[in-house]
């Protein structure tokens, strides 16, 4: 855990600032992890900021959809969603994690309460049209990109001194839903609250620039060296839909994003409350960098 003396600078900056923490659903796949991440964010929420918090289902949705007879399909990190691949979804989601990761923050010290993205207007999706892709036109079925946020729920819960948990999917502005991804949609949700942050929590220690190294893990990043890293093919599958989410989040004003492991205890305090930091922070432009972290522990459910 964090050092709350050298940490005090990093309390009074972010007192009062909103934070959106995306947590994937890796990060949520036992008892055990639920609870790590859910102390340590209700941490965050107790030291000052506020906290919005987006999670994502992916392998909880996969499993579901695997028991209602459906081969998952992703193509560059993006779920192809079928209507019963919707329905899992939601199940995952909305049915089971939204309530669990709520309870445990509130069981925490973080008073969250739990909320459908797609109910409220709090997102709206627009059906994705075909793409064309190396592998030729696909059409991705039951899946959104976000065009509206109403940010009126989420700052009166705010207000109200509580944790939105928010859940995909989202509404498709017609009594329907539209699967949109966790990052993008946290991203949006950012960028509409004005946030100070986007964290994005996930199964890797961060962006690396060699995906076979762990330890080529990049501590500081600007917009500029992500896309070149995209463009040499370094970012894939789930993370090239990271970094689209970090640029929606920083072309729109949003000044920090943090990639940062929820697979290991103490990261996202690390990262946030310390100088050097534990995963990867991007930025619009440069800034000074920040010295390599040392090793974390893993958690244990």
């Amino acid at each position: 855990m964090i050092d709350l003396v050298k940490a005090a600078p990093y309390v009074r900056r972010h007192r009062g600032k909103v934070f959106v923490i995306k947590v994937g659903g890796a990060c949520l796949a036992r008892p055990g992890l639920i609870r790590a991440l859910a102390a340590e964010i209700a941490l965050v929420e107790l030291l000052g900021s506020r906290v919005v918090v987006v999670h994502g289902s992916g392998p909880q949705t996969d499993e579901l959809q695997a028991r209602l007879g459906e081969t998952p399909h992703k193509i560059d990190g993006r779920r192809v969603t079928s209507v019963a691949g919707l329905r899992a979804l939601r199940q995952a989601t909305v049915g089971e994690l939204n309530g669990e990761l709520a309870a445990a923050l509130t069981t925490a010290g973080a008073s969250a309460v739990g909320v459908a993205a797609g109910t409220g207007g709090i997102l709206v999706a627009k059906r994705r049209a075909p793409v064309v892709t190396e592998g030729g036109v696909v059409d991705f079925g039951e899946v959104g990109d976000v065009t509206a946020v109403d940010t009126k729920a989420l700052r009166a819960l705010i207000d109200a001194g509580l944790v939105p948990v928010l859940s995909p999917p989202a509404s498709d502005g017609r009594g329907g839903f539209l699967n949109v991804n966790a990052d993008v949609a946290a991203a949006h949700v950012a960028v509409a609250l004005g946030a100070e942050k986007l964290v994005l929590v996930t199964s890797t220690p961060g962006i690396l620039t060699d995906t076979a190294d762990p330890g080529s893990l990049a501590s500081t990043l600007t917009l500029g060296r992500l896309t070149e890293l995209e463009e040499q093919g370094v970012l894939r599958d789930g993370m090239h839909v990271k970094a689209a989410a970090v640029r929606t989040a920083l072309d729109a004003g949003v000044p920090l994003v943090h990639v940062v492991s929820g697979l290991v205890a103490g990261a996202l305090l690390g990262e946030l409350y310390t100088t050097n930091g534990t995963g990867t922070l991007v930025t619009a432009d440069e800034r000074p960098a920040r010295a390599p972290s040392p090793a974390a522990h893993e958690v244990s459910a």
